[in-house]
């Protein structure tokens, strides 16, 4: 089970939410990605 969820309105919101999705990589943060649109 993901302990984050990142959750974003369309495809174009990726390139700036992937920094955030690369920093919870990082320190080890398990976290599920979901588009909704």
């Amino acid at each position: 089970m993901a302990k984050v969820g990142i959750i974003m309105g369309s495809k174009s919101d990726l390139p700036i939410m992937q920094e955030a999705i690369d920093i919870l990589n990082d320190f080890g943060i398990s976290n599920e990605v979901d588009i909704v649109s």
